[in-house]
């Protein structure tokens, strides 16, 4: 309410000098001094531009504005997630999670949407690889489409948790240490506040604050990372029961059995107790609309199994391929890459896969399918470096 409250009195401040030169006009033309009238009517078109590019007075015509829509700047910070003490509805929010090496904050955008009646608290997190977008477009699209008042249970989404990678067009958190550092934050969850470096230091105050409320269910949305693609993809642990089934809630079109590695969101819920999934929507920096809206039916799909809104949960028109095994192939020779095999293709051992040419044209390199499988991944730049991947089969 403080936040609300600071908002309002810094944005009435801002209007007082406008407010001052209109009543001043009034009382001119009141007393028909209309040759003074004239005079101060000029200069105070010279004070409002004057006012307006200070920027004195764009607070208060941005605020105006808010109706369409808030801004991250409009949103209300929070320093510890309690979603118990909130009203029924949507809420936009920002925490700090850190801050830049000029000091200034890094604020990631926090949407909790409280049903009306109690239920099952759902976590969906995007873009913990800043360049994988698409599930920031689903966790809009899905709270666009909430009726609060029809849900049982409460979602908390994190669209756009790196928020240093988004900006820096990588899939990593990218810090300024040492000249410049790259970090996979998916690899160190739950991060490390004493002693850490700054990325374990953002990871772990999102872990404190955020992450680690008591949720029942965990998504965490990511796609391929540039230069490949996925398909409709989840990673789930099956010796979680319910992690298994919200595998198949989701509607990819295939499924990896995986324990996962340390480090992973997916895997420090699970370590306590959180079924959790990994699920894969596409390619990365770049909207893929029905890719997207299939996400947002198959996260759909999962809140009617785990009752948090009514409907019919459905089942894949399409069985998912489901595998256990993985299995890169890699680049020996750098050159142009000439696939011969695409998404979701089923493969046979020793079947041509891709082809690589010099600057010429000239073949230099043949690969094939080192066993059974299925297209799970491909590779979208056809520059290829030595020890790139090409094609990812799963079986």
């Amino acid at each position: 309410m403080a936040d609300v409250q600071h908002h309002f009195s810094s944005n009435h401040c801002n209007l007082v000098p406008v407010v001052s030169i209109i009543w001043s006009l009034y009382l001119l033309a009141l007393e028909r001094k209309w040759h003074v009238f004239m005079h101060f009517l000029k200069l105070s078109w010279i004070r409002i531009a004057v006012l307006i590019s200070a920027g004195l007075l764009l607070p208060a015509m941005q605020n105006a504005h808010a109706s369409f829509g808030a801004s991250l700047g409009d949103a209300i910070e929070i320093e510890m997630l309690n979603a118990a003490q909130m009203d029924v509805g949507i809420h936009r929010l920002k925490f700090r999670a850190g801050s830049t090496n000029t000091g200034q904050p890094i604020w990631v955008p926090i949407i909790v949407a409280k049903g009306a009646k109690p239920g099952p608290k759902l976590l969906l997190t995007a873009a913990v690889h800043g360049d994988e977008l698409n599930g920031i477009a689903a966790i809009h699209s899905l709270i666009d489409g909430l009726d609060t008042q029809a849900v049982s249970g409460l979602i908390v989404a994190v669209p756009g948790l790196n928020q240093p990678g988004m900006i820096a067009n990588s899939r990593h958190f990218v810090g300024s240490d040492g000249g410049g550092s790259k970090t996979d934050l998916n690899r160190i969850f739950p991060g490390r506040l004493d002693g850490g470096d700054v990325a374990e230091r953002y990871v772990a105050r999102l872990w404190a604050s955020i992450l680690s409320a008591d949720f029942d269910l965990a998504v965490d949305l990511h796609t391929q990372t540039i230069g490949t693609l996925y398909p409709l993809f989840v990673f789930s642990d099956f010796r979680n029961d319910i992690s298994r089934q919200m595998a198949f809630d989701l509607m990819p079109d295939m499924i990896k059995n995986d324990a996962g590695q340390k480090g992973t969101l997916e895997t420090s819920f699970l370590s306590r107790g959180i079924p959790a999934v990994t699920f894969e929507v596409g390619g990365p920096k770049k909207w893929q609309p029905d890719l997207i809206a299939r996400a947002v039916s198959g996260l759909r799909n999962l809140m009617i199994g785990a009752e948090m809104i009514e409907g019919v949960k459905m089942e894949s028109a399409t069985e998912p391929f489901v595998g256990s095994v993985s299995t890169n192939v890699y680049t020996e020779v750098g050159g142009f890459a000439y696939l011969k095999v695409g998404l979701k293709e089923h493969v046979r051992q020793n079947q041509v896969l891709a082809v690589m040419l010099d600057a010429y044209g000239q073949e230099i390199a043949t690969y094939v399918a080192p066993h059974d499988g299925i297209v799970l991944s491909v590779a979208t730049d056809p520059l290829r470096e030595p020890g790139a991947m090409l094609v990812r089969i799963l079986r």
